[in-house]
């Protein structure tokens, strides 16, 4: 059944099992990303860290030896059971939790790490308010995201424009956030803190690959179509792979980069 376009937020639970699979960086780069998100929070072995949303821990296990503690919540139990078979997941405090009712007392972290969350939620803005709670005045929220995602990329933009074009107007929208953080946070009054930085890369990825991803609903904007949409959708897609892809198996270079950017939260919250 397709979840609900009214729902107050997306829980991964389906996903646990494909996650890393789809999401995951290519071998080594995580380790260079978790040095710049703890570049960018200054994270010394003395900082208090929070992960909202940890999911399988692709952003947290290599982070922890960055830092003192890490805490991370979600509301997927089966994603945190998956972080939780890896090595390292032990230095870890899991809590199942809402991103609306964080289980910390007021300014029990120095950072907080979010990574493609706020789109998942229609309060995000009851979201940042309880992270600046359990942040100190000078506290930093490190706002990380992929940019340029490999399967996103301008280099498929044929096989994107095919698929919003086939489907209803406003049903693959996102729930949550829709504005990039760098404009939403500081109309909230959240104060960047440095600038924006990122690490680049650069992986291989089929046309193919594309449609196969929809097809298995591998991203949470799919999960709201019925049968009938996504096939819609899916036809559009192979028509336009035929157009403008002569090799759809060979993979593609691809750039992708991983940006964070640091904030300090709204000095009227404290």
């Amino acid at each position: 059944m397709p979840e609900s376009a009214n729902t107050p937020y997306i829980v991964f639970d389906r996903a646990a099992d494909y996650y890393d699979a789809t999401r995951g960086f290519p071998q080594g780069e995580e380790a260079a990303i978790a040095a710049r998100i703890a570049e960018v929070g200054n994270l010394n072995s003395s900082s208090r860290l929070l992960e909202v949303g940890i999911g399988t821990g692709r952003i947290a296990l290599p982070l922890a030896a960055h830092v003192g503690r890490l805490c991370g919540v979600d509301l997927s139990r089966p994603m945190m059971g998956q972080l939780q078979m890896k090595a390292g997941a032990a230095a870890i405090r899991l809590s199942e939790a809402n991103a609306l009712r964080l289980p910390f007392r007021r300014a029990a972290f120095d950072a907080v790490v979010l990574v493609h969350v706020l789109h998942l939620i229609a309060d995000w803005q009851g979201v940042l308010g309880e992270i600046a709670r359990v942040l100190p005045p000078d506290g930093l929220l490190l706002c990380g995201g992929d940019l340029g995602n490999a399967l996103h990329s301008a280099t498929f933009e044929p096989i994107w424009a095919a698929w919003r074009a086939a489907l209803p107007e406003g049903i693959a929208e996102r729930i949550g956030l829709t504005q990039p953080v760098g404009e939403a946070l500081p109309a909230l009054g959240w104060r960047p803190f440095g600038t924006p930085q990122q690490h680049t890369y650069l992986v291989q990825r089929s046309p193919h690959s594309v449609y196969q991803a929809l097809a298995s609903r591998h991203w949470s904007s799919t999960w709201r179509l019925t049968d009938d949409q996504l096939a819609q959708g899916l036809a559009a897609v192979r028509s336009a792979i035929t157009a403008h892809f002569p090799q759809p198996e060979v993979p593609l270079t691809v750039q992708s980069s991983f940006e964070v950017q640091a904030f300090q939260p709204p000095r009227t919250t404290h």
